[in-house]
């Protein structure tokens, strides 16, 4: 099993324009049982990590956000150096990088894979959204997203539509890929929304990190279907500056980062029960994704210390990474 970190280094009842949407009552946060934690416990302890570093044979390159391609066996991670205007490719065979240069695009950031592995790409500072395959020619095409505002993050759904999040003016954007038109824009009936993360979650689930404190989620195959999660705590109805979202389908679960609070939110798509998980740390706690075990590995702004969550015990651990200072999304 392989996990891939990649461092700047290197490697929300009411109706509203017609759209149905609710703010559903959540259960508090819950603790895992103690039968679940002692079962998830001997394995966890004994976890250890091997670490391996491969530098990208370009000194001025910014590699961010790494997509593991299954059916390649490789990983390919777009350069958010302005103008840079490439992907890199990294064979885990032989541990290879290889250089692919996109006409028209100035920096990739997120990637997705679609159908017949078909690897789109955005590109914020152009508002575009591209796809590369380098059996055409040219081997990328670009398509302009109509807004003016900063786009974060994107998805794909199961129909090959691209799903990305606008927080300046709490919308959702959309681009279907197989009739290379733009969808009409989703505006999040929910005051001062600030959308980030996003995520689909089968069948036909997008889960949005709001920043502004919830859990948005939209019904992809019936946009007017838009709930909003929040939890009831002491502290007041919000959830603490949730930046990135992470959906296990095979666990029920929806995570969330909460960057500045330095913790991760768990909620579970069918009790709809919240989970909290502090981690001690001084840095930023941003991306996550989940290995064969099920436990979480979280990475972090301004540190160099990665945490795997158990989600069943609760247990953390954390593992320094080779770069004492790397830049990590």
């Amino acid at each position: 099993m392989y996990l891939f970190v990649v461092t700047a280094l290197i490697l929300m009842f009411f109706v509203q324009n017609s759209i149905l949407s609710r703010v559903l009552p959540a259960e508090a946060y819950s603790a895992p049982s103690s039968e679940t934690r002692q079962e998830n416990q001997e394995r966890f302890q004994n976890l250890k990590v091997s670490m391996q570093q491969f530098l990208i044979p370009n000194n001025e390159s910014w590699p961010l956000y790494p997509l593991f391609d299954h059916d390649r066996n490789l990983i390919w991670v777009g350069d958010t150096v302005i103008d840079s205007g490439r992907i890199w490719e990294f064979n885990i065979t032989n541990a290879k990088f290889k250089e692919h240069n996109l006409n028209d695009t100035s920096i990739v950031t997120i990637l997705a894979l679609g159908s017949n592995n078909m690897i789109w790409y955005l590109d914020p500072l152009l508002e575009r959204v591209g796809f590369y395959n380098s059996s055409l020619h040219p081997v990328n095409h670009v398509y302009a997203i109509q807004t003016n505002v900063t786009i974060f993050e994107m998805t794909m759904d199961k129909n090959d539509i691209i799903w990305m999040t606008s927080p300046d003016n709490g919308e959702v954007l959309r681009f279907d890929t197989k009739t290379k038109e733009v969808k009409p824009v989703i505006h999040l009936p929910f005051p001062d929304s600030r959308p980030l993360g996003i995520t689909f979650d089968k069948p036909d689930t997008i889960w949005i990190a709001d920043e502004r404190g919830s859990i948005i989620k939209i019904n992809s195959s019936n946009i007017r279907m838009i709930n909003q999660y929040r939890p009831h705590t002491s502290n007041g109805n919000i959830l603490p500056s949730p930046t990135a979202i992470l959906g296990v389908p095979d666990l029920t679960r929806i995570f969330v980062s909460n960057h500045n609070d330095k913790s991760i939110t768990s909620f579970n798509t069918v009790t709809k029960l919240f989970g909290y998980y502090s981690l001690n740390t001084t840095g930023l706690p941003f991306e996550m994704a989940i290995d064969k075990f099920g436990d979480i590995w979280i990475v972090q702004h301004t540190s160099n210390i990665i945490f795997v969550l158990n989600p069943s015990s609760g247990s953390r651990k954390d593992f320094a990474l080779l770069d004492p200072h790397p830049y990590v999304q």
